[in-house]
């Protein structure tokens, strides 16, 4: 398992995917309340 090919158990991929992941989820709800409120 350790050595996969296919990188699956490579951390700097896992901590890379997940810091993508983040930042798309935290821009996904700071557009949300962007648009959530145009009268602010």
């Amino acid at each position: 398992m350790a050595s996969d090919p296919n990188g699956s158990d490579n951390p700097m991929l896992v901590l890379v995917s997940g810091i993508l992941l983040l930042g798309a989820i935290g821009v996904f709800i700071g557009w949300g309340l962007t648009h959530a409120y145009p009268g602010s």
